[in-house]
């Protein structure tokens, strides 16, 4: 079931709302109609700390800020200032044909959570409108009804391969996973012992392996039939085997084994140096950094000082105060992070124009150029801004750079260079999959005669 549904995951991964997605789907932003300064739309919000996502983007024909406060979100109207706190089904149908004018909308319930909806990360969105699209691909669309934003979308096939990839994979049963310590003991208690009993196999199989003084008619094994195939598939491919059910199992952190490193609200106001949020903009300036092909401004602070990023093609970024350009130099922004990590002090500083072993896009889209910040601190840890937007965008500390390899490595192979050649990446999944595969047909054939046979 692992290595069938993790090949499926190669090529259709769990369903996602991305980024791109979004940017995609959004109007571009109607400057005439914003009435309300990001500092109104903060005030209103009433924050203690700076958020972690402040950006102003259309919803339907209405601009509207989305404000994030670590994984807490809440929406402004940019047109009158009013706190959006609950959506209903009606606001975000007329809201999604604006999105998608070519396929009609019609909604279908709302919902709690659901199979594609069950982490806790759609728990701020609660209860879920569902949306069905007539668009020929069965699309159905999540909208949260407390900000009224897309949150998830699936389409028909994903869905269904899903249901043979990630969900059987990652023992992801709606039942299991809406329980987060269950769901994790299953994982620790399906995955452990099963590189436990691989790991002793393979024992077994070295210690009956001959490669000198040989078995009858030059073999290297003594068995025959599908125990000889278990014997050798096991002698090739038994260390991907373990090596993938050890990553697996390593995934979520059995026994605090690996622990990594989160930014806190006192780390960014320190970096962006705001104290208790406020953003000083005029009117005037934040509809001049509204262009043409504008869909999103977005807003953060350098040393204290309030810049605005629109997002068009090309991020430009303006300061908040004047509308003259934003000086975001490497200087600049490494003296920002060095009040970050008190007591510690700043080891090496490298900027990245291409990815490394630790800095790339699989999964999660990493920006490019960025600035990695290293600090000398016991955790050695790493930050990482991203020079476009002069923001934090990534924080490393060794326990992060060793589970990069027990689990990235060893699970997936994401090595930038194979991953830049996804048919060579791909060929070896396979390959190893297929030894995985054999090791484990065969040895489910010979549990299922030997328990016949009591």
């Amino acid at each position: 079931m692992w290595f069938f549904s993790g090949l499926v995951m190669l090529y259709v991964p769990y369903p996602a709302w991305r980024d791109a997605e979004r940017l995609t789907a959004l109007p571009r932003l109607d400057a005439d109609k914003i009435n309300v300064t990001p500092g109104e739309a903060l005030a209103a919000v009433n924050l203690a700390w700076v958020p972690t996502v402040f950006r102003l983007e259309m919803w339907g024909d209405e601009p509207v800020y989305r404000i994030v406060d670590f994984g807490k979100p809440t929406s402004v109207s940019a047109l009158d200032g009013r706190l959006i706190a609950s959506v209903d089904a009606n606001a975000a149908a007329e809201r999604l044909e604006r999105v998608f004018p070519d396929s009609p909308v019609s909604h279908a319930r709302t919902i709690q959570q659901d199979q594609w909806t069950v982490s806790g990360l759609f728990s701020p969105h609660r209860p879920l409108h569902l949306f069905e699209l007539a668009d020929g691909r069965g699309t159905e669309i999540y909208v949260s009804s407390k900000t009224g934003e897309i949150v998830q979308n699936t389409s028909r096939s994903e869905r269904i391969w899903n249901w043979l990839g990630s969900v059987p994979h990652w023992i992801y049963f709606t039942v299991i996973r809406s329980d987060p310590p269950l769901w994790r003991q299953v994982i620790m208690w399906t995955a452990g012992p099963a590189a436990i009993g691989a790991v002793l196999g393979i024992w077994i199989g070295v210690l009956r392996m001959r490669l000198r003084k040989r078995y009858a008619s030059g073999r290297i094994t003594p068995y025959r039939g599908w125990m000889r195939w278990h014997h050798l598939s096991g002698l090739v491919g038994g260390v991907f085997v373990v090596t993938w059910l050890v990553s697996g199992w390593l995934s979520v952190s059995p026994l605090g084994l690996i622990g990594g490193l989160s930014i806190g609200p006192d780390d960014l106001a320190r970096y962006y140096g705001a104290g208790r949020p406020a953003f000083a903009a005029t009117l005037p300036t934040l509809r001049a950094a509204v262009g043409a092909h504008t869909k999103e401004l977005s807003f953060s602070w350098v040393e204290g000082a309030p810049i605005i990023i629109a997002d068009d093609g090309a991020a430009r970024r303006v300061l908040a105060g004047s509308g003259e350009a934003a000086d975001l130099a490497e200087q600049r922004l490494t003296a920002a992070a060095a009040v970050v990590m008190p007591g510690a002090n700043i080891a090496a500083v490298q900027r990245l124009d291409a990815p490394d072993l630790y800095w790339f896009s699989h999964l999660a889209q990493r920006p490019l150029p960025a600035l990695r910040v290293m600090f000398d601190d016991p955790a050695s840890t790493w930050l990482m801004i991203d020079l476009t937007t002069g923001r934090i965008v990534g924080a490393l500390a060794q326990g992060d750079r060793v589970y990069r390899w027990l689990f990235g490595f060893a699970h997936q192979y994401d090595l930038p260079w194979l991953l830049e050649r996804p048919l060579l990446r791909q060929t070896l999944i396979w390959l190893l999959s297929m030894l995985g595969m054999a090791v484990s047909l065969t040895g489910v054939v010979l549990a299922y005669r030997m328990f016949r046979l009591r």
